[in-house]
This record gives structure tokens, C-alpha cells and sequence, in this order.
């Protein structure tokens, strides 16, 4: 019986080392002209492309970008079962009004929106540390100036000289501490509103042109020359293999 069942036990351990041809899907994908595509991180160059891919059955991470659009990112899931699958990428272009006006609810959501987040988080730094400084300062000013009243009733109800005197410069003392924190409220109110200002400015004058038209084609089509077991690559670490036709 052990006999019978080496031959057996021979083909398991073969099946076993040799790897099994993945099924292939053919992918038609299809962009605005001169968007960049990348696929599983591998630049793939800018459409349109020459002709569909073939790619083994898996999950794909689709990316795009195209100036003065907004990026585009997509988890294909190519099944075995279908042959032929076809994906056709939609950019959306950047909206003016959506870029300003969100501006107007927090300094900076507008560069966010544009993809610019250096820009966006300067923004958002400045209106936010102007008004914490501004909240601060009144709420000191506010303290400032329960004390300045009450040194005044008590001012009021004195009737000694040298008490006088005390409380006239006490008095003076908290008047002058209070204006200062309404100056520093005010300075923090003025830096928060310039970064809304300024960063609605920036929206405006700096908003993307949109851009359209082939650029260059960095294709590396090496990458995907070599076996799929002797050069792993951002395509072939997630199956089996990768294969490209033109």
C-alpha cells in the first residue's frame, strides 16, 4: 500500500514546491488624459494607457492625480471569475466656492480641501492661537476688572486719607492690568480674523488651474519583465504575478 502511495505523496510535495499559475483578469481602465495613474504603488504613467492590463486575480489599490482636480483613490477587487473588467476613473475638479467659503468656518479648511496642508495648518494655527490668547485675556480682564470695582467702592467708602491714597493707586494698578488684557484680547481677535481673511485671500488668488494633456510616461516596464518569484514588486508582493500586454 505504501507502495501505491508514493507516487501519490511525490506529486503532493512537486504541487507543493512549484507554484500554481494565477488566474489572469484583463483590466480596461480608462482616465482623463494626461492623469497620472499608479497601481499597488507602482507608477504606472499617465493616461491613456496603450491597451488593457492583465493582472492576476487580487485586490488593487487605484490612485490618480491631475492638477486642479481632487485625488482619486480606489480598492479594485478583480475576481477570478470575470474575464474582463473595466474601470473608468473620474476626477472631480476643485470648486472656488468650496475652497474660500470653508475658510469663512475655520482659517485653512480651504487649503486643506486644495491638497496644500503647509498652508492649512499655518492657517489653522493662527486663528486657533488667536483666539485662545483672546479668550484668555478676557477672562483676566473680566477678574481685572471685579477688582478694579470693588477697590472703587471701597475707595468710596473710605474716609481716611492714607486709605484713600492706597486705594486710588490700587485702583490705577487694576485699570491699567485691565486695559492691557483688553489690548492683548483685542491683538489675538485681529490675528484670528487676518488668518481668516488671509487664508480666503490665498484660496482665491492661488486656486489651481486646472490641467489637462499628456505628459511624460515614466513606465518602467523592467519592473515587470522578470519572473514573478526572482523580482518582487509593488505589484507582484500582493499575488503570485503581474503580467503586461500592449
Amino acid at each position: 500500500m505504501i507502495r501505491h502511495l508514493s507516487p501519490l505523496l511525490g506529486a503532493l510535495v512537486i504541487a507543493a514546491v512549484i507554484p500554481v499559475a494565477c488566474a489572469a483578469v484583463t483590466l480596461e481602465i480608462t482616465g482623463p488624459p494626461g492623469a497620472s495613474l499608479v497601481i499597488n504603488g507602482q507608477d504606472m504613467g499617465f493616461f491613456p494607457l496603450d491597451g488593457p492590463l492583465d493582472l492576476v486575480a487580487g485586490v488593487y489599490v487605484i490612485k490618480s492625480k491631475l492638477p486642479g482636480h481632487i485625488a482619486y483613490e480606489h480598492e479594485l477587487d478583480l475576481a477570478v471569475d470575470a474575464e474582463w473588467q473595466r474601470l473608468a476613473v473620474r476626477l472631480i475638479p476643485y470648486s472656488r466656492k468650496t475652497a474660500w467659503t470653508s475658510n469663512l468656518l475655520f482659517a485653512g479648511l480651504g487649503q486643506h480641501y486644495l491638497n496644500r496642508s503647509t498652508r492649512g495648518y499655518i492657517y489653522n494655527a493662527a486663528e486657533a492661537g488667536g483666539l485662545i490668547v483672546a479668550l484668555l485675556a478676557e477672562l483676566e480682564r473680566s477678574n481685572l476688572r471685579k477688582d478694579y470695582l470693588k477697590i472703587q467702592e471701597e475707595y468710596d467708602e473710605s474716609i481716611n486719607g492714607d486709605d484713600l491714597i492706597r486705594f486710588r493707586e490700587e485702583a490705577d494698578q487694576a485699570y491699567s492690568d485691565m486695559k492691557d488684557k483688553e489690548e492683548m484680547r483685542d491683538m489675538g481677535l485681529i490675528v484670528a480674523g487676518s488668518a481668516i481673511v488671509i487664508s480666503i485671500l490665498d484660496a482665491i488668488i492661488f486656486f489651481p488651474s486646472v490641467e489637462a494633456g499628456a505628459g511624460p510616461v515614466p513606465l518602467d516596464l523592467g519592473a515587470f519583465e522578470a519572473g514573478p518569484w526572482s523580482d518582487p514588486n509593488p505589484l507582484t508582493t500582493v499575488h503570485a504575478s503581474v503580467r503586461l500586454e500592449f
